[in-house]
């Protein structure tokens, strides 16, 4: 209980309005804290962002793409021994439109291709040149890790914003 003359750390209520004491350390540290956490909230949604950007695009040019026969022409690896992850993948489209290529993310491309393999790619007649197997354009490709990076971020960006906002208001109307 404080003294007479002596203001506690409580918020006292007088009509509408509320008398509140100067922040001390500990209204400092949790202003910090919530800064901090609206920071990280925002970084994690700025990086689900740019993780997921990409394949987003991929889905935005190849999401009505039909299914067109192919041949790879090129599969170019880094280190061959290995067959793991190709730095280009050249294919020859067969049919009806009979063009060449590039397969757009190398990446998630299957492992261990080689020239004269016969392959299914998405090809849009509205990007000449492009092409991207089916199964790089699952949602699951968009959603990992981008959207969860995204959702992760999201929860803490919310939540801190919010009690800076309303923090601010009340500090506003002082």
């Amino acid at each position: 209980m404080a003294r007479e003359g002596q203001q506690s750390g409580t918020i006292i209520g007088v009509g509408r309005g509320q008398v509140h004491r100067r922040p001390g350390v500990l209204g400092i540290r949790q202003a910090l804290v919530h800064t901090l956490g609206l920071l990280g909230g925002l970084l994690f949604i700025i990086l689900g962002f740019a993780l997921a950007w990409d394949n987003a695009a991929a889905r935005w040019h190849f999401g009505d793409a039909e299914k067109v026969p192919a041949v790879v022409i090129e599969a170019d690896y880094a280190k061959p021994q290995l067959k793991q992850s190709a730095s280009f993948i050249s294919v020859k489209l067969t049919g009806v439109h009979n063009a060449q290529a590039s397969i757009d993310n190398v990446l998630l491309a299957p492992d261990r291709l080689s020239a004269d393999n016969r392959v299914t790619v998405l090809y849009d007649a509205s990007r000449p040149g492009h092409a991207l197997f089916p199964g790089q354009l699952g949602w699951t490709k968009l959603m990992f890790p981008g959207g969860l990076l995204f959702l992760v971020g999201l929860v803490p960006a919310v939540g801190n914003g919010l009690v800076i906002g309303r923090r601010t208001a009340v500090w506003l109307r002082r």
